[in-house]
Formats: structure tokens, C-alpha cells, sequence
């Protein structure tokens, strides 16, 4: 008797689901994962292109400001002219042509994440000359595969850039 009593202190009883229940919740998270997992998705990759964005932006600013401290052109270029897959390349541009070459110097690379792509309304290279202007003005815009609208990065004659949103359709 005295063991039963022992037992009930230490095992207090437990209550636990029934099949029925536990079906209930599992199609109630099925459910719920169904309706926003495509709008997490979008949400993911809108993200990447801002991440991709500020990237881009770093990558001109840094080709920009080399050119005026090394008193040199410096380019930029993008698959797949540059020998990147889905990347960009900033490189010394020695003998001024804008295009990359292996024998050039290259100052930076980056690949970019699969599906995102990168568009000039330009050539498929911009250039700063050593007082950091470029002659090749216009927008680059960025695209996600499954996001509708895209990002853009506006570059001015004098190098600047500014923000704004863009379409991929």
C-alpha cells in the first residue's frame, strides 16, 4: 500500500492529446503555413534585392572615390562580360578600353545570389575617370525572379547616385 502512495507522489498523472486533437492543430498549422509561406518568399527576396542594392551602391561609391585617390579610371562591369557568372567586378581599367581584361588589376568582386539580375539602360560597364565623373549616366536596375517591382540605383554624370524603385515587368 504504501508503494501505490509513493507511485501517486512521484508520477502525478498526466493529461495528454488525443489523435483527434493533435490532427486538429496539425491541420490548422498546415493551413496557416499554406497562406503566408508564398508572402514570406516575396518578403525574402524583396529583402535580398535591398541587401543587393546597398551593395551596388557600395561597389560604385568604391570604384568612384579608388579613381580619385589613385588618380586612375576604374570601371565596373557585370556578367557576363567580366567573366562572372552572376556578379560584378571592379577593376583598374589600364588601358582604358572599359572592357576587363585578365591582365588588368580587379579591385573587388561579388557574386550575386541566384535569381536577382542587373540591368543598365546603358553599356554593361560604367567607368570613373580619375576626377571621378563617368560618362555612362543612367539607371541600373535590380530584378527578382517571383518580385514584380524591382529596385534601381540612378547614376549621375558626376558620379552621385540616388535611390529609387523600378519596374521589371
Amino acid at each position: 500500500m504504501r508503494l501505490l502512495t509513493v507511485r501517486k507522489k512521484l508520477l502525478p498523472s498526466c493529461a495528454a492529446w488525443s489523435l483527434l486533437e493533435l490532427l486538429v492543430v496539425l491541420a490548422i498549422m498546415a493551413l496557416l503555413v499554406a497562406t503566408t509561406g508564398p508572402k514570406l518568399h516575396a518578403s525574402w527576396r524583396l529583402q535580398q534585392l535591398h541587401d543587393e542594392r546597398q551593395r551596388l551602391v557600395q561597389a560604385l561609391r568604391y570604384a568612384r572615390l579608388t579613381g580619385l585617390q589613385t588618380n586612375t579610371k576604374i570601371s565596373l562591369c557585370w556578367a557576363p562580360t567580366c567573366g562572372a557568372s552572376n556578379g560584378l567586378r571592379v577593376y583598374r581599367d589600364d588601358n582604358g578600353d572599359g572592357q576587363w581584361q585578365t591582365s588588368e588589376v580587379s579591385l573587388a568582386r561579388w557574386q550575386m545570389p541566384a535569381g536577382l539580375r542587373l540591368k543598365f539602360n546603358r553599356a554593361a560597364q560604367i567607368s570613373f575617370n580619375s576626377s571621378g565623373n563617368t560618362a555612362q549616366s543612367g539607371t541600373l536596375v535590380l530584378c527578382a525572379s517571383g518580385v514584380g517591382s524591382g529596385l534601381s540605383v540612378v547614376l549621375s554624370s558626376n558620379g552621385r547616385t540616388r535611390l529609387a524603385e523600378a519596374s521589371c515587368e
